[in-house]
């Protein structure tokens, strides 16, 4: 059985999904409920920054997590290559959106993610693996505690889970995607149980608009 635990950051409850199982409650916000603005997720009403820390691309080149993109808009999620069923669909989705858009918008949105595995997904492990999905997406890596620490300052819990018979192990981390606006702040948060892919372009067009 798959156990739910909560890490909690000051008054701020964070799920933290065991075996990288899809979320199964909205991402809290910070400040309370706010309008949505026509987003489908949950918008944030002071939304976290992208912390100004260095990490290494799926190019071994050192990559500024704040000021190292061109386009508007980021759409941010923590995983890693070897999750067994729930990371690949939701990169696969992120990317199923992104193409979806017209191509001027398209082109101003940067899927990421960012390996909670990184003894693992080496740049060259993410290199491989992400040009399959999307030729777009960005994959960073770099020193476990440190990610941990990014995670942690942006709503998201990361872990070591079970070993595996094989040798191998789980890491447990929340799934949520994180929609990072041109001021490099997260702006909203889709939980991605029953995510639709629909919903995710319809708001990718507003977070780049």
């Amino acid at each position: 059985m798959i156990h739910r635990r909560h890490l909690l950051s000051g008054a701020l409850a964070l799920p933290l999904l065991a075996a990288c199982a899809r979320d199964e409650e909205p991402a809290a916000s910070l400040g309370g409920p706010v309008d949505n603005d026509g987003f489908h997720g949950t918008v944030l009403q002071d939304g976290w920054e992208l912390p100004d820390v260095e990490l290494i691309d799926q190019d071994g080149q050192p990559f500024n997590l704040r000021a190292g993109w061109e386009t508007k808009a980021i759409a941010l999620f923590f995983g890693y290559l070897n999750c067994p069923d729930v990371c690949p669909g939701i990169m696969a989705d992120m990317a199923t959106a992104r193409r979806r858009l017209p191509a001027d918008e398209a082109d101003q949105i940067t899927p990421v993610v960012i390996t909670t595995d990184p003894a693992r997904d080496t740049p060259e492990a993410l290199k491989e693996y992400l040009s399959r999905v999307d030729d777009k997406f960005v994959g960073l890596t770099g020193d476990l505690d440190l990610i941990t620490q990014i995670g942690q300052g942006l709503g998201v819990a990361i872990e070591q889970g079970k070993q595996l018979p094989s040798g191998g192990y789980e890491v447990d981390h929340s799934t949520q995607i994180l929609g990072v606006g041109e001021d490099r702040r997260v702006k909203v948060v889709w939980t991605t149980l029953g995510l639709d892919v629909t919903h995710l372009r319809e708001d990718y067009s507003r977070l780049v608009a």
